[in-house]
């Protein structure tokens, strides 16, 4: 037997609690959809100043409670246009993530995207590339 979700259940979720301790969010953005208004939750970057890892969660605003495909994706860049991607990707009724990785002193980018089955909308957020070491 599952767990049911209300919106005032996954309002309680943190990118702080998700991603644990020592974690601080340092960029996020809504997730929009191309030509709507309105947003579908928010993707975040949070970053551990002592161990030098990244964290990306996405936190669902539509459709919570339900399983929508949710991902929450942190690019790494290598050497010149290369990179290495990490994600979480799947169905999920509140968040997708925490994904972690090791990325000090290196640039990384940040995306996050959920969908929702009431208005079959998608939603989007790019954090572009940056956050160079931290």
């Amino acid at each position: 037997m599952g767990i049911l979700t209300t919106p005032a259940m996954a309002a309680a979720y943190t990118p702080e609690g998700l991603c644990g301790s020592g974690y601080h969010v340092v960029d996020s953005l809504p997730l929009k959809h191309r030509t709507l208004s309105g947003t579908g939750g928010r993707v975040y970057l949070l970053y551990n100043n002592s161990t030098g890892y990244n964290c990306a969660v996405t936190i669902k605003s539509v459709a919570v409670g339900t399983a929508t495909n949710t991902a929450a994706t942190i690019l790494v860049q290598t050497t010149g246009d290369n990179f290495t991607r990490h994600e979480d990707d799947g169905d999920y009724k509140s968040y997708a993530g925490p994904v972690r990785v090791k990325a000090a002193d290196k640039c990384v980018e940040v995306l996050g995207h959920t969908f929702s089955t009431a208005s079959r909308t998608s939603y989007y957020a790019i954090i572009p590339w940056g956050h160079c070491g931290s």
